[in-house]
C-alpha cells in the first residue's frame, strides 16, 4: 500500500509520552495477514470515520461504522485501547483522523 495510510506515516517516529518519562511505546504492528476487505481499506475507512467525528458529522461516522460492520469489521475501544477486529480473526490499531496510529 503506497498511499498516505500505512506506507508513509504508519510506523513513524514517536515522541515522549505524556508523563515525560521517555519515549512512548512503538505502535501496534500491522496484522500479518490481509483479507477481504483489505487492511488498507479498513484503515482508510477508519481514518475517514475519525474525520467525520471531528467535524461532528455523526450521521456519516455511523454510516461508515455500519458499512464496516456489514463487512465483518467491529470497532473496539476498551481501557484506552483502540482496535478494529474482523470476523476472520484479523485485528489492528485504529488510526486517528490523520491516519496515524499511536
Amino acid at each position: 500500500y503506497g498511499g498516505g495510510g500505512y506506507g508513509g506515516g504508519y510506523g513513524g517516529g514517536y515522541g515522549g509520552d505524556r508523563r515525560g518519562g521517555g519515549p512512548a511505546p512503538p505502535p501496534l504492528p500491522l496484522p500479518d495477514t490481509d483479507g477481504d476487505p483489505s487492511n488498507a481499506f479498513i484503515h482508510d475507512k477508519l481514518t475517514e470515520r475519525e474525520k467525520c467525528r471531528m467535524r461532528r458529522d455523526f450521521k456519516e461516522a455511523d454510516a461508515i461504522r455500519d458499512e464496516l460492520a456489514s463487512l465483518g469489521v467491529e470497532i473496539w475501544e476498551s481501557k484506552g485501547e483502540r482496535l478494529w477486529k474482523h470476523k476472520d480473526g484479523r485485528k489492528g490499531p485504529r488510526p486517528n483522523h490523520m491516519g496515524e496510529v499511536h
